[in-house]
């Protein structure tokens, strides 16, 4: 293979290593879309094609903005470059949607232009009590009677869709009259979130056409991940961009958007694709699962697809449906069962993992269950520990110390024992340390100071408040809490602290979440999205829990979903569905039970029901 002209040789390694279709991507120099099924190698087609477009492409005084759906998935770009020797600096900005807005647009240009910007401790999230108390208010003074914990995902959208303009200035509905409102009191309040901060940033590069022309002056190319996902504000900030001349570069798959509650939509994805002025890239080779598993994940769409199994496989992958005669408790039960044999086989904890769709009665009898009979397991959506960025660092420092020198993956893409290095640790931290005004720390010293904290862990684990106050003081996190402009971040100490002696947890215990190995991961098809397990087990196969349908108290049932709820639905399936290298479990059955003993004899779902008709499965 010829070796492209100016690309240092180990991404010529990595371009070589790709097949003809990941190549092409990576060396495209014009707007492009990938469509990508589950297993293609999508992120490393995507890694591959900012390390060529920074290589060889980009000019060296300009850079490349890459938007991702979670901080984890811009950890793994960022750490997949480091691994080709590619290391940008300031020329690569890789981070979610909102952290690129707030650093390349809002900060930068909101005080030229008048317009506020989020300060220390104003950015809050739909779980802080603030956020909801604001939107009861906007609910009352508009005359609705719902309950806002039920109704957080349609606003959501509504806002949305408000700040992509698909919502005409005459739709004077409650629902939408209260995101209107919502927005207005956000704002007036001093308080951002996350839709905030896109949604104004989208306002900018429109009202001021110079901004988006300085931003493309700075980042010549703009890449997207799961772009599927990512809503109409995204796609109309991309659209204003790229008319700005920013080039742009799309990653995703119309068939895995799982975030249509929230305005998501595969059509943006499929417009771009369909625009003369992109090139429509497809990655087809599904080197995860067997065929077998394939040609099932097609019956669930219930479309056709030319995704293919990797040629040369050896195995087909097997599935096994599993009749539940009672109600979800059985369901964990043989759950349960089929994990002990499993492991008494040789398959490790962490190399199965077991989805659910939400929180509700199939995730209480899975907890209950596993808890009662000792199997090993990690409940990913664990509610009593804080979420955001701080409290994943904590939560990672504690993975590190745990697990002192064992391997840090021992399966791709699975999360298991992702345990963090010292030096990813350390990159880590230097950009929170920046942000709260603290000195920068030289990467010796930095080094030093995380290899005495985290290397001296033994096996008599000391208390968790008395570890945590170590890593508090030496690291200044209290400092660090005190200047981020999240609110959840500063209060995220407090919370570690208040969860060790409500729960008497260990450290071991808020390490969980990154230190897997041996055990089971307790997931959601959401949450499991990208990631992959030799065996996958799907209980629930119900109607009325996969697909769900919400309780109606007016009708007194739960109602046949809406279609767009129903297409989401079945997308989470194809989902889970494709997560699965080796073996597929499907327990279904054809009643649940409510947490208060109503029994919903629906049947059996409909998804399960596709593919038990293509297993041929009466």
């Amino acid at each position: 293979m010829t070796v492209t002209a100016g690309v240092s040789p180990s991404l010529a390694a990595e371009l070589a290593g790709l097949n003809d279709d990941q190549r092409a991507v990576a060396r495209h120099t014009g707007d492009g879309v990938v469509r990508a099924g589950p297993g293609s190698g999508k992120t490393r087609a995507l890694v591959a094609k900012v390390g060529y477009l920074l290589e060889v492409q980009v000019p060296p005084r300009q850079g490349v903005a890459a938007i991702t759906y979670t901080r984890q998935a811009a950890q793994e770009i960022t750490t997949r470059l480091d691994r080709l020797g590619i290391r940008p600096g300031r020329r690569l900005a890789c981070g979610t949607v909102h952290s690129w807005c707030l650093s390349a647009i809002l900060r930068p240009y909101g005080p030229l232009l008048g317009i506020p910007v989020p300060e220390q401790g104003t950015v809050i999230d739909d779980k802080a009590t603030e956020w909801v108390r604001l939107l009861q208010r906007c609910f009352d003074d508009v005359g609705l009677s719902n309950q806002v914990q039920y109704e957080t995902a349609t606003i959501t959208k509504l806002r949305r869709e408000l700040a992509a303009g698909l919502i005409g200035d005459d739709d004077t509905s409650p629902m939408v009259a209260s995101a209107r409102l919502f927005d207005e009191r956000l704002l007036d309040a001093g308080r951002w979130d996350f839709d905030a901060m896109v949604a104004r940033s989208l306002r900018i590069v429109r009202e001021h056409p110079a901004v988006g022309r300085l931003l493309a002056s700075r980042y010549s190319w703009l890449v997207v991940d799961e772009y599927q996902d990512l809503g109409p504000v995204l796609h109309a900030l991309v659209l204003a961009l790229h008319d700005a001349g920013v080039s742009i570069a799309a990653f995703g798959d119309p068939d895995q958007s799982v975030m249509g509650f929230t305005g998501a939509d595969p059509r943006y994805l499929n417009e771009l694709a369909a625009r003369g002025d992109f090139r429509d890239h497809s990655l087809g080779v599904n080197y995860r699962c067997g065929q077998a598993i394939v040609a099932a994940s097609h019956a669930a769409l219930q479309e056709p697809r030319t995704y293919r199994a990797a040629p040369g496989r050896a195995d087909d992958g097997a599935i096994e449906p599993i009749m539940a005669d009672g109600g979800l408790d059985e369901h964990a039960a043989i759950v349960a069962g089929k994990i002990d044999a499993l492991l008494a086989s040789g398959v490790a904890g962490h190399d199965i993992a077991i989805l659910y769709p939400a929180r509700g009665p199939l995730l209480s009898a899975l907890i209950d269950e596993f808890d009662a009979g000792r199997i090993p397991y990690v409940n990913e959506r664990d509610e009593r520990l804080p979420s955001g960025e701080l409290a994943d660092f904590v939560r990672d420092c504690a993975a590190r110390a745990v697990a002192g020198h064992q391997p840090t993956v021992l399966g791709p893409n699975t999360g298991a024992t992702s345990v963090a290095t010292l030096g990813d640790l350390v990159r880590a931290y230097a950009p929170v340390r920046e942000a709260a005004g603290l000195p920068p720390l030289d990467r010796r010293a930095a080094d030093r100071k995380f290899a005495g904290l985290l290397n001296s862990f033994r096996s008599e684990e000391p208390p968790l408040h008395a570890w945590l106050t170590d890593l508090i003081r030496e690291l200044e996190l209290e400092a660090i809490a005190a200047g981020s402009s999240a609110v959840r971040d500063q209060q995220a100490l407090g919370k570690f602290r208040e969860a060790a002696s409500a729960y008497g947890l260990e450290v071991r215990d808020i390490a969980a979440g990154a230190l897997q190995a041996g055990k089971v991961t307790l997931t959601t098809y959401h949450s499991a999205k990208g990631r992959e397990w030799d065996v996958v087990i799907l209980p629930g196969l119900v109607e009325g829990i996969m697909p769900g349908r919400r309780w109606s108290g007016r009708l007194r049932l739960h109602p046949e979903p809406n279609p767009d709820r129903l297409a989401q639905d079945r997308r989470s399936f194809y989902v889970g569905l494709t997560r699965a290298k080796r073996a597929l479990v499907l327990v279904y059955g054809s009643f649940w039970e409510t947490d208060w003993g109503s029994k919903n004899e629906y049947g059996v779902s409909r998804f399960a029901r596709d593919v038990l008709q293509h297993l041929g499965v009466e």
